[in-house]
C-alpha cells in the first residue's frame, strides 16, 4: 500500500470515529415522536424514538437542592426516570455516561446538578461531601434485581443472557459464575440500602419497585410530593398511558429456575433484613409524614408532623 493509499485510509477511519463520537453525544430529538417508532438518523442508522408527554427541558432556574435517585442496578432506576420525566417534563441526570440512554431518552446523562429533576446513582453514601440533601431510595426484591442486572451485564438494558451463561464455571471449578455472583451481590444489595438508610443525613423516601408497577399513579403522587414539585391531572394521565417505557426485556425463559433453594434460601435472609431496617427508619423518622391533598386538578404537597 503506497503512502498515498494510507493517508486516505487514515482520514476515512478518522471520519468514521468522529462521526460516531457525534453520534453517541447529540441529545435526542425532543418533540413528540411517536412511541416505538423507529426513525433514520443522520448516519443512516435506526433509531428508537420516545413519545413524550411534553418536550423535555432542563429545570430552570437550577434548584440548590439536588436529589439523589438511588437503587441497585437493575431496580427500575431507568424507567422510574422515564416516568418521572414524561409527568413533569423536566430531564432527570444520572453520575454515570451512559451513551445508550442519552440517545434514547435520557440526554441529562452525566449531569449531577440543580438543572435536572433527580441524579441517578447506584453508589453508597458518603458520595461527595453535601452532594445530595435528599434521596428516593427504590428497592426491588433481590432476587429480580439481581437477575435483571445480570441480564444487562450479558445483553443490555433490553436484553437476556443466554442460558448457557447461567451455567459456566467460574474459575473455582466448584460453582458457576451465576452462583458466585448472586451471592457476592447480595452483600452489595444489603450494603446499599443499610447505607442509605442509616448513614445517609438527609431525608430519604423509600419506593418499592412491586408497588411503582402495581399502582404507578399513587405510587408517582407520593415521590412528587416527596420532591414537592406540582403536577396537572393531563399530566398524571399521560404519564400513566405511556408508562410502560422502551427498556423493557421482551424475551423470558419459560421454565427456567436459575435460582437453587440455597440461593433462595439467602436472597429471603437478606431481603427480611433489609425489610427491618426500613421498619426501624420509618419509626425513627414518624415525626414527620408527606400527606397529599388532591385539589383540582393539582397535586399538592403538605407536611404534617404527628403528635
Amino acid at each position: 500500500m503506497n503512502r498515498r493509499s494510507t493517508f486516505l485510509l487514515a482520514v476515512f477511519v478518522v471520519l468514521i470515529y468522529f462521526s460516531l463520537i457525534v453520534f453517541m453525544l447529540r441529545p435526542l430529538q425532543s418533540g413528540r415522536s411517536y412511541y416505538g417508532n423507529m426513525g433514520i438518523n443522520h448516519l443512516g442508522l435506526r433509531e428508537i424514538r420516545v413519545s413524550w408527554c411534553k418536550d423535555l427541558k432542563w429545570r430552570s432556574p437550577p434548584s440548590s437542592h439536588v436529589v439523589a435517585l438511588v437503587s441497585y442496578p437493575g431496580s427500575g432506576n431507568t424507567w422510574l426516570r422515564y416516568l418521572l420525566q414524561q409527568v413533569t417534563g423536566i430531564m432527570t441526570g444520572s453520575i454515570y455516561m451512559d451513551y445508550g440512554l442519552r440517545m434514547h431518552g435520557f440526554p441529562g446523562e452525566n449531569v449531577t446538578d440543580g438543572s435536572v429533576l433527580v441524579v441517578k446513582t447506584h453508589e453508597a453514601p458518603p458520595l461527595e461531601v453535601d452532594k445530595f440533601k435528599s434521596a428516593i431510595l427504590l428497592i426491588r426484591n433481590p432476587r429480580d434485581a439481581i437477575l435483571a442486572d445480570f441480564n444487562r451485564l450479558h445483553k443490555g438494558h433490553i436484553g437476556t443472557a443466554p442460558k448457557s451463561a447461567f451455567k459456566r464455571k467460574s474459575h473455582e471449578q466448584k460453582k458457576s459464575e451465576w452462583s458466585t455472583y448472586v451471592f457476592s451481590q447480595l452483600a452489595v444489595w444489603e450494603l446499599l440500602h443499610q447505607q442509605w438508610l442509616t448513614k445517609f443525613l438527609g431525608p430519604v423516601h423509600v419506593v418499592f419497585y412491586e408497588l411503582l408497577v402495581r399502582d404507578t399513579r399513587n405510587t408517582l403522587i407520593g415521590i412528587l410530593s416527596f420532591l414537592n414539585h406540582t403536577v396537572s391531572e393531563e399530566d398524571m394521565h399521560c404519564a400513566v398511558a405511556n408508562r410502560e417505557g422502551i427498556y423493557k426485556r421482551k424475551k423470558k425463559y419459560k421454565n427456567f429456575e436459575p435460582f437453587s433453594p440455597e440461593m433462595y434460601s439467602a436472597i429471603n435472609k437478606v431481603r427480611h433484613r433489609v425489610l427491618h431496617m426500613i421498619t426501624e427508619f420509618n419509626n425513627k423518622h414518624r415525626n414527620i409524614t408527606l400527606h397529599t391533598v388532591h385539589s383540582g386538578k393539582n397535586y399538592t404537597l403538605h407536611y404534617r408532623r404527628i403528635p
